[in-house]
Formats: structure tokens, sequence, C-alpha cells
């Protein structure tokens, strides 16, 4: 008898010790799911589960912990963000729930842009933890109606770009005089030219730009007598056509840079909404040093 009481508060024991052991399941409300959280924040009026059989068309957007939002779905040029099988891992935690359903998730910031952006942390999440995603299940769709969808979407990308590489012809065959296309529909007009050192990969470059729409209309520069630095090669630091057109400059360099939207915000447009999407641009480069 006494054995078998002194077994039972052994075990009892045990179990209390490794039960405070364990990582917390929940936190201010989310629940814990691998290494990330997340909570329910209202239900819709679906009835039926979703699983990964089905596509989801979903509203979605990130904030920093500041809750300042530096990307949302409503920017994207189709409208159109779909949860499918082949997602992130995280975003495929929403299946499960039903149409209407609006979750928030909290996810380390470093896995979440290298999952999601294929990038390194930006400047403004750098301090932070993780990142707040939301986003709200608006409509399944089957797998038929989803690669229908796609086609119709592809068509509508042909018919921009074709446009598109029109605008660009048109620009430069009136604003350009002698300019070298370094890739589809991208030109480069060298307009002061030295026979400095070039830029290359890992070193630090500081340059001045303008960026303008085709119409003339400026839309992003550098400051007055501040110019933007940062090493050449490195991931985000660039949009690819200036990351592409750049190659080919040495140090003092002046250069008018045309990009086609592919190589500049593509079919989403730029986080802030400054930029449309399937916009192209212009941007008179000057490199200022190169270390």
């Amino acid at each position: 008898m006494r054995i078998t009481l002194f077994k039972i508060v052994l075990i009892t024991s045990l179990i209390l010790i490794f039960s405070c052991r364990e990582k917390p399941k929940t936190y201010k409300g989310y629940s814990k799911q691998q290494d990330f959280y997340y909570k329910l924040i209202s239900l819709g009026e679906g009835t039926k589960k979703t699983d990964s059989t089905q596509c989801l068309l979903i509203e979605a957007s990130c904030k920093n912990l500041a809750d300042s939002i530096f990307w949302e779905t409503k920017h994207k040029g189709s409208q159109t963000f779909f949860v499918t099988k082949n997602s992130p891992y995280f975003l495929k935690n929403a299946f499960g729930f039903s149409v209407g359903d609006s979750l928030q998730y909290l996810f380390p910031t470093e896995k979440f842009f290298s999952e999601f952006f294929k990038s390194e942390i930006p400047f403004f999440c750098k301090k932070d933890s993780c990142v707040k995603f939301s986003l709200k299940i608006i409509q399944t769709l089957t797998a038929n109606q989803f690669n229908a969808f796609n086609d119709s979407i592809h068509a509508f990308t042909d018919k921009q770009q074709s446009k598109e590489q029109l605008q660009i012809q048109n620009y430069v065959s009136k604003n350009c005089k002698q300019v070298n296309e370094f890739a589809t529909n991208a030109f480069i007009e060298i307009t002061h030219p030295t026979n400095l050192d070039s830029v290359k990969k890992g070193k630090k470059i500081k340059l001045f730009y303008k960026g303008y729409f085709l119409d003339g209309t400026l839309v992003d520069y550098t400051p007055h007598n501040w110019a933007f630095e940062f090493i050449y090669g490195q991931e985000g630091q660039l949009i690819e056509g200036l990351r592409l057109a750049l190659y080919k400059l040495k140090k003092g360099e002046k250069a008018k840079i045309i990009l086609p939207s592919q190589l500049a915000f593509g079919s989403d447009g730029s986080s802030n909404g400054a930029i449309p999407p399937y916009t192209p641009l212009v941007y008179q480069i000057e490199i200022a040093d190169i270390k």
C-alpha cells in the first residue's frame, strides 16, 4: 500500500515537472501550430470545412509588430491570392476552416520572408521577432476551376505585356538617342560615360536615382544630397531590372533605364500602391561611388 502510494506521488510529480517544461500551447489567444501561432478572429457563414483538394481564394495582409501594413492582396493586379496544396507550409493551416472565416497568424520573421517573399528580412521588420499575417477565406475553387482561372490570367498577362511593349517602343523612339536592350523590352542609355571602376558583386554602391512613369510623372527619388547605399548582389536591395542594368555601369556614369513591369513591380504594383500593376518605369541613375 505504501509502495503504491509512493509510486503514484512520484509519477504525479514527474508529470508536473515535465509539463512545466513544455512550451506554451497558447499566447494571447493564439494557438500554437508547429513554429507559429494563429487565432480565429471571426466566423463566416460557411458551414463546410475546406480541405487541401481545394484552392482557397483569400484576402490577406502583412503587418510588422507596430501594425504597419507592408503588403496586402488589394495591391495585386488580379485582385486575387490563393492558398493551394503547394503554398508555404504556414498558409496551408487555413485548410480546415470555412468560407468567410478570418484568421490572424504570428510567423517567425526570418522564416516568413524566406518562405513567402524568398528574400531577406527588410529594414522595417529587422527588430521584429514575428510578422502578423491576416487572411479571410473568400471562396473555394476546384482544381479544374483554378486551372481555368489561371488560363484566363495568363491570357490577360500576355495582353498587358504586348501593350507595355508598344508603350516602351514609342517612348524609346521619342526620348532616346542611343539605347541598348539588356533584357526583353528593357533598355539602357548611358548619358554620361566614364572609364572608372565597374559595378561588381560585393562592391558597396552609392547612387542617386529618380523614377518616372512613361508620361514623365515623378514617382520615386533619392532626396537631395542623400545617396542610396547598398552592397551589389545582396537579395532584396533592388528591383530586378535595376539589378541587371547596374551591372553595365561604372563609377561616375549616368544612365536612363527603361523597364517593363515584369522587371519592376510586376502584376502586383508597389506595396504602398504608388505604382499600379503592369506599369513600365523610367529611371535616371547616377553611380556616385563604388568601394
